[in-house]
């Protein structure tokens, strides 16, 4: 029912506003060395997207946020220091959809970068996510967090 996020500077600046790091949509090309297994199909495609997010730190930014449904998981990723819980519920509302990356990539398992994370992807209509998904934030610089 619920998803955590671990907050980066840029979100927390906007006063715990979710921002993916790129606006274009949800697809991409197929790149060598992440997206060439054989038969592999030329053009954008929404399970490339979900490949290559993982690896975002690689310089691959997609529209997507990441997201997990363990809170533990979302706590190690906090370097900033803030998690916040977001009601799944209320995603569709906001014209937001979900990417389970163990779903998207079940045919190959071995392609999952943290399979712990049980990663979701959270994918909206148009750049920042609203705060109506936050239902808690959870600061660990806070005093009594």
């Amino acid at each position: 029912m619920f998803l955590y996020r671990a907050l980066n500077r840029t979100e927390i600046t906007l006063v715990n506003i979710l921002v993916p790091k790129g606006q274009d949509p949800f697809v991409a090309n197929p790149r060598l060395a992440i997206d060439t297994r054989l038969p592999f199909v030329l053009g954008k495609t929404e399970e490339y997207a979900v490949r290559q997010h993982q690896w975002k730190q690689n310089g691959f930014p997609t529209s997507g946020i990441s997201t997990t449904p363990h809170f533990d998981r979302a706590k190690f990723y906090a370097r900033q220091g803030v998690v916040v819980k977001i009601d799944r519920r209320a995603l569709p509302n906001h014209g937001i959809r979900e990417f389970s990356v163990k779903v998207w990539l079940c045919k190959f398992p071995e392609d999952i970068a943290c399979p712990e994370d049980d990663e979701i992807i959270l994918v909206g209509e148009q750049g920042q996510f609203p705060k109506e998904i936050i239902v808690e934030v959870f600061d660990f610089n806070s005093k009594g967090s």
